[in-house]
């Protein structure tokens, strides 16, 4: 909603509540009424719960766990200064809510107080000072003009991410920093067994510290266990801790209990190990633990999902990239799981509480069915980290339980659960499964699972009045540790059992990948998987694994497996066994929240053997979505086209001129000339300048560079012994091939005075195409060459002058089929004639079209011309923040893009979605002999 359409709604909203509402039977139906028509809102049912009880018997009218925000609805006329008498005290409205907020653990607490009887609103902010003297107040008629007030509320799920993260990363920061301090007191720091008892240790600080602050231990517990020991007896009194932690209360030693009164037993496995080894502490590392990462920061504010990645990047970074690993945010998981089950389950829940007509018995029956089935699900990742998807999907779940709960409990005097004795919580951490080849990694998972369940478990504290039991820690999460790809995964949850696999396996290209992970890939794919990323491994093994099931997967990959020569050899034997893309996330920019971030460009793929009637595409703009499109069919280049491969042609498929690859110098830098170079040579030896020419690879030519070189083709023995420096430059080629380990780069020492290859005899005009350009540009930079440049590899040429050529290759179409088929060096444009060039379809012109498409491609070059001339680059012209600079380029090119589109019959401007859909189209027809019209 715009702002303009939320103060209409407004006004409509006060329409509506002028002069009514009574706290018991309008209060929920007030506030979904402004959550949702208002403020916008989303999810609004299954994010304001509703009757909460405190753990003192009050009960919260309305809470928002998310912004932090307790309600307090008094019913119309209500005096909201007067105290009314309140379990014996009189108290005003406020200081009723206050106390109710008061009575929470520490996580739980609100930072905001909003309290109303209908006509008008105040909102108190806990962090002011006299909270209840210093609120913004505003009436009901007020509120269209006063309604930023409540911004903090529009996405409530925003603002605790900011909250979390924050927190989350300076509590990872502070244990890189304890990481490093202990590790150096370990006597083999570098040893397996230390970085084991290393890791199992900082995991088990770090639940002490939630534990302490989040009001699972006593106030302070584990800072005061500590407080006043020697750094000398510390690993001893952390030994006794965590011995105690593992005990149940009856078993422990009698004449220890004083010292551990405020540590319950944990359980769970997390402190069973009593042999790690602990190493001596230090004055510095006490007072670091204590007074920096215990007393300084708040750990109940964590974001068990940010801070299981902060934490794993303790790791040694080189570890972490060998390894692939990349920090994985909620926001680019919600992109995973919200289209894969989440988005479904949450609709589902909110049909079942806005269902009209339908009485208490059976919406209470609903709603636990509902439970029950949340509950029973399996999720899977089979490369799971430090377990963000899985402890961000457990979060998820969580919240939509409770939101049941909540609902459960409204209008009763107490909850009325059948069996008092056992929690009414039914989702649990051991619905979870996971692999993971790193140990570290895998008791990050499992801590962060149980973070997440504490957290959760208080948050469902208060709707349940204290029924549940925090701790012991009666299930756990289902972390293998082990190598994913060798593992068997229907050891570690069976098939049958299983509900998603999701994740995010490692970021490693297809030429940076380990002995061992070729090895990995090679088990899995044979020999045609040379050319495949390493995630592909998962993809073919999540699809074995789902043969014959109902399981739906979806996980984060390299973009370029949907991109150039590796979407054949993956996709196509998965769709001839039946998988279905369901859902996809076109590229976009990976941002993490991590101190060291990964700019890698990814997709998401959901797929599955059962097939969706509606299907989702999400496209980008670097990371931002711009627009999610409902389509029929996705293909393996994730376009709503037939499942066409397009694969390596020798000759384009159209009947045009053959685009070459620049020839190939390899001359160890002897041939190749700087400006400075050939200007030296030609005063040294004046007959050199006979025999030198203008050279460039692609990124000379994008950016003007001026580069020459030697270009003795038809050179004489006699002439080449005249010029003695010529001659010393190709005898060093020479000396340079013939010490390669290449047979063949020996062969060419016979012929040392020229290029590798020879593409080009230096006569005629061409068309250049540099072979890697930004992703940043709508228009890779081409142009002629007409004097006689000498092209080399990294620079494909057209040996034509047609404009007509030009203009189809420099058009928006052209440069859509690119971006779509055309692989990727990083991020970067990689163009491939045998993919790009051969396989894209020329439209069928008539001699108008054709026409009109050479004087729009001249247009474009006689555009160029002053601003060239005046010193821009193809560079400058073609850079995106900068082409405002370039108005009549920018025309020449909206020009010849409409010609382009009208030729092929789209409409001048159309979405480069449709104008891929289309050149896919003609695509599958041209590989199958026919021809579209």
């Amino acid at each position: 909603m715009t702002y303009a359409q939320k103060v209409a709604a407004a006004r409509k909203f006060v329409q509506r509540w002028q002069g009514r509402g009574q706290e018991k039977s309008d209060t929920h139906t007030f506030w979904l009424d402004l959550c949702d028509s208002v403020i916008g809102m989303e999810h609004v049912a299954t994010t304001v719960l509703f009757e909460s009880q405190t753990t003192d018997r009050g009960w919260i009218d309305a809470v928002i766990p998310d912004a932090k925000t307790f309600i307090e609805q008094k019913s119309i006329g209500v005096d909201l200064d007067r105290p009314e008498v309140r379990q014996g005290i009189a108290v005003t409205p406020f200081e009723q809510a206050k106390r109710y907020a008061d009575s929470q653990r520490n996580s739980q607490r609100p930072d905001t107080i909003i309290v109303s009887n209908f006509e008008t609103f105040r909102i108190h902010d806990l962090d002011q000072d006299k909270p209840a003297e210093n609120y913004t107040e505003f009436s009901l008629d007020e509120l269209p003009d006063q309604l930023y007030l409540l911004d903090f509320l529009v996405d409530p799920r925003v603002q605790r991410a900011r909250r979390e993260k924050s927190v989350s990363l300076t509590a990872g920061e502070l244990i890189g920093k304890l990481y490093r301090l202990l590790s150096k007191q370990y006597q083999d720091p570098d040893s397996a067994e230390s970085q084991h008892s290393l890791n199992v240790l900082l995991v088990r600080i770090v639940f002490c510290l939630y534990a302490e602050d989040a009001g699972v231990f006593g106030k302070n517990a584990f800072y005061n266990y500590l407080a006043d020991i020697q750094p000398r007896m510390a690993r001893n009194a952390l030994r006794s801790l965590f011995k105690n932690l593992d005990t149940p209360l009856v078993d422990r030693d009698p004449y220890d209990a004083e010292d551990f009164t405020e540590f319950p037993y944990v359980n769970g496995g997390l402190f069973r190990d009593r042999d790690t080894e602990i190493p001596n502490f230090t004055d510095d590392i006490l007072d670091v633990l204590l007074n920096e990462v215990s007393a300084g920061t708040d750990w109940s504010q964590i974001s068990p999902t940010i801070f299981g990645g902060v934490f794993e990047s303790t790791l040694n970074p080189e570890t972490r990239h060998a390894g692939g690993m990349h920090y994985t945010s909620p926001e680019n998981i919600h992109r995973v799981v919200d289209p894969l089950f989440l988005d479904k389950l949450t609709d589902e829940l909110e049909a079942i509480l806005t269902e009209e007509g339908v009485g208490a018995v059976k919406r209470r029956n609903n709603l636990k069915r509902y439970q029950d089935k949340i509950s029973d699900l399996r999720f899977f990742d089979p490369a799971c980290g430090s377990g963000n998807f899985l402890t961000e999907t457990y979060i998820s779940l969580r919240r939509l339980e409770n939101t049941v709960l909540s609902e459960l409990a409204r209008h009763q005097t107490s909850l009325v659960f059948e069996d008092v004795e056992k929690s009414p919580v039914k989702v649990n951490v051991n619905q979870f499964y996971g692999i993971e080849i790193n140990d570290f990694a895998v008791s990050v998972a499992q801590t962060a699972l149980w973070i997440a369940k504490l957290q959760a478990d208080l948050e469902t504290d208060i709707l349940t009045s204290g029924r549940v039991n925090i701790l012991p820690l009666m299930d756990s999460p289902n972390i293998v540790q082990g190598n994913a790809l060798q593992e068997d995964w229907t050891e570690v949850l069976a098939p049958v059992d299983c509900d998603y696999v999701i994740g995010n396996p490692p970021f490693l290209g297809h030429s940076n990948l380990a002995d061992k992970q070729k090895e990995d890939r090679a088990r899995i794919f044979g020999k045609k998987g040379g050319m495949l990323d390493y995630v592909a491994c998962w993809y073919k093994l999540a699809a074995d694994y789902m043969v014959d099931t109902k399981i739906q997967a979806a996980l984060v990959s390299t973009n370029s497996i949907t991109q150039g020569q590796q979407v054949e050899p993956l996709w196509k034997p998965l769709f001839e066994n039946g998988i279905i893309i369901n859902f996809a996330h076109r590229t976009f920019v990976w941002r993490t929240d991590s101190s060291d971030p990964a700019a890698v460009h990814v997709v998401i793929v959901g797929f599955s053997y059962a097939d969706r009637k509606e299907k989702l595409l999400y496209a980008y703009e670097g990371h931002e979505l711009v627009r999610t499109d409902r389509v029929t069919h996705i293909n393996g280049y994730l376009v709503d086209a037939p499942d066409v491969f397009v694969t390596r042609r020798s000759k384009p498929i159209s009947n045009v001129p053959k685009m070459i690859a620049g020839g190939k110098p390899t001359e160890g830098g002897h041939l190749l000339l700087t400006q400075e170079e050939k200007d030296q040579l030609i005063q040294d030896e004046p007959l050199a300048e006979k025999w030198i020419q203008p050279f460039s690879m692609g990124a000379e030519f994008i950016n003007g560079k001026d580069r020459f070189c030697l270009w003795l083709k038809d050179i004489s023995p006699t002439e080449l012994k005249a010029m003695p420096k010529v001659m010393d430059r190709v005898k060093k080629v020479k000396d340079y091939r013939i010490e390669s380990k290449k047979e063949a780069t020996q062969k060419k020492a016979e012929t040392p005075w020229l290029f590798d290859e020879v593409k080009y005899d230096g006569k005629g005009d061409y068309i250049a195409i540099p072979k890697v350009s930004s992703e940043r540009r709508s228009y890779i930079p081409m142009g002629f060459v007409d004097d006689g440049m000498i092209p080399g590899d990294k620079l494909f040429f057209v040996p034509t002058n047609s404009r007509f050529i030009f203009g189809m290759l420099m058009s928006r179409p052209h440069n859509a089929w690119m971006r779509s088929v055309g692989g990727r060096l990083k991020s970067d444009y990689s163009y491939a004639n045998t993919i790009i060039y051969n396989n894209f379809v020329f439209p069928e012109v008539t001699s108008r079209q054709k026409e009109e498409i050479q004087a729009a491609g001249q247009a474009v070059i006689d555009a160029r011309g002053p601003y060239m001339e005046g010193g821009a680059t193809l560079s400058d012209l073609y850079d995106p923040e900068n082409n405002w600079l370039y108005p009549q380029l920018s025309k020449a090119h909206q020009e010849l893009d409409a010609a382009v589109e009208r030729a092929y019959g789209l409409d001048p401007g159309s979405d480069e979605k449709e104008i891929v859909e289309l050149l896919f189209q003609l695509y599958h027809g041209a590989v199958n002999g026919k021809r579209m019209k």
